[in-house]
């Protein structure tokens, strides 16, 4: 049985039944010069960890290599979750008038669109204009 390693060239691993995830991590790090601890490998999505798997229990014939990389601050943590609105002030709502409903509603919206029209040239504007 082959087992296919894709790193950053495919080798390829014959024998399988025999062999180990551990073999398989201990070749790659022999054959590409990479240290043993940092090398990450995967078969069908999800990470081989267990040293003493035996390939041949695996549902795949690919088994994919990655490399640790270096960590550092990651942009926008939890820590930080929460900051802007906590630095913001409470201001409490105004109090407003009761809007018009029905006929008064209708009596403004006629007296703003017919009688108080200033005529004027060009083109027309709309109510909320400020030229």
């Amino acid at each position: 049985m082959q087992i296919f390693v894709r790193s950053e060239v495919t080798h390829v691993v014959e024998n399988a039944e025999q062999q180990t995830v551990g073999d398989v991590r201990a070749f790659i790090c022999q054959a590409e010069g990479l240290p043993e601890t940092e090398v990450r490998l995967y078969a069908a999505g999800s990470p081989l960890d267990n040293d003493s798997f035996p390939l041949s229990n695996l549902n795949t014939d690919a088994i994919d290599v990655n490399v640790a990389l270096k960590g550092g601050k990651v942009h926008g943590s939890l820590s930080r979750a929460g900051k802007v609105k906590g630095q913001t002030p409470k201001v409490e709502k105004k109090e407003k008038r009761k809007s018009k409903t029905g006929r008064a509603k209708r009596r403004i919206q006629y007296n703003r669109r017919f009688v108080n029209v200033v005529a004027s040239f060009g083109k027309k504007r709309g109510p909320n204009s400020n030229s």
